[in-house]
């Protein structure tokens, strides 16, 4: 599964400001914060990544990124 980290780092810089536009999320926030896990987004924020990733991102891998699990601790929805 896809973790918004490589999600993130997979993309063009300008892929990225297209990304942070369409989600509502200042690109300085995103790299300060979201993409290494420090600050948790709200349900609409999350909602907002998966449709801006074109369903690249899911509710199940953010749920888990952001709760820092990993693949054997994985949340099931």
């Amino acid at each position: 599964m896809l973790t918004l980290y490589e999600f993130w780092r997979g993309l063009e810089k300008s892929e990225r400001i297209q990304f942070c536009e369409t989600a509502s999320i200042s690109y300085r926030y995103m790299e300060s914060h979201l993409i290494h896990g420090r600050k948790k987004p709200s349900m609409e924020t999350i909602q907002k990544m998966v449709d801006a990733s074109n369903k690249k991102l899911t509710h199940e891998g953010l749920f888990n990124f952001f709760l820092g699990k990993t693949s054997e601790q994985q949340v099931t929805v």
